[in-house]
């Protein structure tokens, strides 16, 4: 009887790919059409698939201006994106996130392209390039998808080659002249040999404004590419090559500061009194350091081979094989100032080698999957801190004695092994079992501490802590402190972690548009060791592993005709040793960070979506999501500013209790080959907050964006063109709040924009 009711309780976006786009084959068909998706690796329509999931084509998400993997919340009710102040994206869904700067933090989001993994979010983005369809699974997926999954996971799949010779393009050019452009070629090299290459570039310009000067930034410049060759070896065999990358010159995003908070009040300098802080009500406004470059210089590549070989036509071994590099080096002003109060330059990358070997395939009722996974993963993460004006880098002034310049160092290696099963038994016609395990072993090495950058610094951090350790401390050393043995030096440490990942479901399907289905299972993210500034040897202590166990009920519903779609979920997660990255005092910089486990958290929800189609041409679409986290464990900890509290009670970060999107989509003939077509988008966040403690200041208020589109394009959609707004109401917003360089912080959204699209196909 609950099952029955929760139509009132919500899932995922469902969707046809022309209905939310907007143009197309929505004019032709009436109702809503299938989509097939690969979420439990084989095809299926997404009806039959006993998970929350959200699917889109690459056509829906160029019309919505969907261009990243932050763009996804417009789609995604219950998912929420942000960066840290140095680039590291942050995704949270149904409450569960992890923001963490280091690059050697995974998300609990996991991504991957065609199978492949993306283990480090920075990887991600040359994932908007030529992409077929996104398909954002909610939940646990540990047992398919691996460790690093315990909130979900989102699988781009993108465009193949062809048997045919396919070429086209898109285009865009927006305010701040924005200007996107992407194309492929494809097509067969031979009989046995098929290619496809696809580019895309985006360059803008300065879409920021200082506040207390006449100075932009803020400019995108972002080349990616990838080329794919299929090769038929034999009936049986078949190889598939991927090589893509891109490179980031884009600049670093500039801070608002929005209050100053002196870490030694008595040591507070003129230009932090003078520091101008930004109004809030304007998405341009902030500032930053004057006569700085702030252009990232980043780029990545990957290259991976899919192998199939076909037993018959009942089962495949497949195995997959990825190599992956990612290169970093950029300036971040980390004060939101014109003070010079606090800037870093970030360099580092991560190299990450994968390999899947699976079996899957169907014996009569039973479909099965039965695979290994190992991966060896090294990275390196340095920081150099400048600390000119800020008051912890006069306080012993004095003494002839300051900060200048300081520096955090790591490396790490982790390597992982998996095995990992899935069935799923059609015990009667309708009703189905599944169940999956997985177990995984990491073991990982660490070395890091804070130091002395060497000639640069011109040895005033060596002297500093050589002043307050009583001893000599080389130019270029280690300034971490061992507080059990007295050492001063590199801190090196390791661990070893496993668990076993399981899943159990019922499908029932009582009617071909009925789905009913109730799922249980356990979820792991792997722990981690955080790149700190370390004092002592106690901030490099890692995160153990998290986990999360499950509880889901949901249905998906076809109506009228399939003119109607009813989507809806209830879940509960009893979440253990949540990993947060927080903070301790410290006697020379106020406050450090460090990484914790929070004992006992829960996050309850529902989710409810209605798609409609009720005539031609006409989609209406609604989605609501509820989700209640809270902290269960007393917890003491410190605000981002220092103050002490206790989390038991709070709700999790960058998790709004209220979120919702709708979309009204129309779409008819014009003439006799051309159709006009119309649609606004509507995405709702509701408030939440970026620090625990209560403070307002770490609060993120909630906002509705609004973006609208109307356009042509031809019967055989073989060209589109369109024109956009989006942020109609140039509503002020901000993703994050925070706290660095004595200065508490907004990141904010972006301004309204307006622009031109077409796209042409050959």
């Amino acid at each position: 009887m609950l099952l029955a009711g929760l139509p009132l309780a919500m899932v995922s976006t469902y969707g046809p790919a022309w209905a939310q786009s907007g143009a197309g084959s929505a004019s032709r068909d009436v109702g809503i059409g299938d989509i097939v998706v690969t979420a439990q690796r084989r095809s299926e329509k997404l009806n039959d698939v006993g998970i929350s999931v959200v699917a889109a084509s690459g056509d829906s998400l160029l019309a919505k201006g969907v261009a990243s993997t932050a763009d996804l919340t417009k789609i995604v009710p219950g998912l929420t994106a942000t960066e840290t102040p140095y680039g590291t994206p942050v995704l949270t869904l149904r409450g569960v996130g992890f923001y963490e700067s280091s690059l050697a933090a995974s998300s609990p989001v996991a991504a991957y392209v065609d199978e492949i993994p993306l283990p480090y979010t920075r990887m991600a983005l040359g994932t908007s390039l030529d992409i077929q369809r996104v398909e954002v699974l909610k939940g646990p997926q540990g047992t398919l998808y691996g460790q690093n999954s315990t909130g979900g996971a989102i699988n781009f799949i993108m465009n193949k080659p062809t048997d045919e010779f396919k070429a086209g393009f898109d285009a865009s050019l927006g305010r701040f002249m924005d200007t996107d452009v992407q194309g492929f070629i494809s097509g067969p090299l031979s009989n046995t040999v098929r290619a496809r290459l696809a580019v895309r570039t985006h360059q803008s310009g300065d879409w920021q404004k200082s506040v207390s000067r006449d100075d932009t930034t803020g400019s995108t410049h972002v080349t990616m590419g990838r080329m794919l060759i299929d090769w038929q070896a034999s009936e049986a065999l078949t190889f598939e090559l991927n090589l893509n990358g891109f490179i980031d010159k884009s600049d670093s995003q500039a801070l608002a500061a929005t209050s100053f908070q002196p870490n030694n009040p008595q040591a507070v300098q003129p230009e932090e009194l003078a520091a101008v802080f930004t109004p809030p009500g304007d998405n341009r406004l902030a500032d930053w350091d004057a006569d700085k470059n702030f252009r990232r210089n980043n780029w990545y590549y990957q290259a991976a081979l899919k192998t199939t070989f076909a037993i018959g036509d009942s089962a495949d071994v497949i195995a997959i094989t990825a190599y992956q590099h990612f290169k970093q080096d950029q300036f971040v002003d980390s004060d939101g100032t014109n003070a010079e109060a606090v800037g870093s330059t970030q360099d580092g990358y991560v190299k990450s080698f994968s390999q899947e070997l699976r079996l899957q395939g169907q014996a009569g009722r039973l479909k099965y999957v039965l695979g290994g996974n190992y991966s060896y993963d090294r990275i390196y993460d340095n920081t150099l801190y400048i600390i000119r004006h800020g008051s912890q880098a006069h306080g012993l002034d004095a003494l002839g004695l300051d900060i200048g310049i300081g520096r955090t160092h790591s490396r790490q290696s982790a390597k992982t092994y998996a095995g990992f099963g899935n069935l799923d038994y059609e015990l009667t016609s309708g009703l189905n079992l599944q169940a999956g395990i997985r177990y995984t072993k990491q073991t990982r090495k660490f070395e890091g501490c804070l130091g002395d950058p060497g000639p640069i610094g011109g040895g005033k951090w060596a002297n500093l802590f050589s002043y307050i350790y009583g001893t000599t401390i080389p130019v270029g050393g280690c300034t971490t402190l061992n507080p059990a043995t007295g050492f001063i030096g590199m801190e090196r440490d390791s661990s070893s972690e496993d668990n076993i990942s399981w899943r159990g479901a019922i499908n029932y399907k009582p009617s071909p548009g009925t789905l009913l289905y109730a799922s249980v299972a356990q979820g792991y993210k792997q722990g981690s060791f955080p790149t700190v500034g370390g004092n002592s040897s106690t901030q490099y202590t890692p995160a153990k592993q998290e986990g999360i166990l499950a509880y889901e009920i949901g249905t998906k519903l076809s109506l009228l005709d399939r003119h109607l779609q009813l989507n809806g979920a209830l879940f509960y997660y009893d979440y253990s040793d949540k990993q947060l990255r927080g903070k301790v005092s410290d006697i020379i910089f106020g406050t450090i960070e460090q990484l914790f486990n929070i004992p006992k958290s829960q996050v309850k929800g529902a989710e409810l979506q209605i798609i409609a189609a009720p005539v031609t041409g006409l989609t209406l679409e609604g989605n609501l999501t509820y989700s209640d986290s809270k902290v269960k464990s007393d917890f003491p900890s410190l605000t981002p500013i220092g103050v002490a509290t206790n989390l038991k009670g709070e709700s999790f970060e960058l998790t709004p209790k209220w979120a919702a999107n709708a979309s009204v989509n129309y779409d008819a003939p014009i003439s006799d080959t051309i159709n006009g077509f119309a649609g606004v988008d509507v995405n709702y966040q509701g408030r939440t907050h970026a620090g625990y403690g209560g403070d307002p200041l770490f609060t993120i208020a909630p906002y509705t964006l609004i973006d609208l589109r109307i356009g042509i394009h031809a019967r055989d959609d073989a060209w589109r063109g369109q024109l956009w707004i989006r942020n109609l109401t140039d509503k002020y917003y901000w993703t994050n709040a925070n706290y660095l360089g004595e200065f508490t912080y907004r990141q904010t959204g972006r301004p309204r924009t307006y622009g031109v699209s077409v796209s042409y196909r050959f």
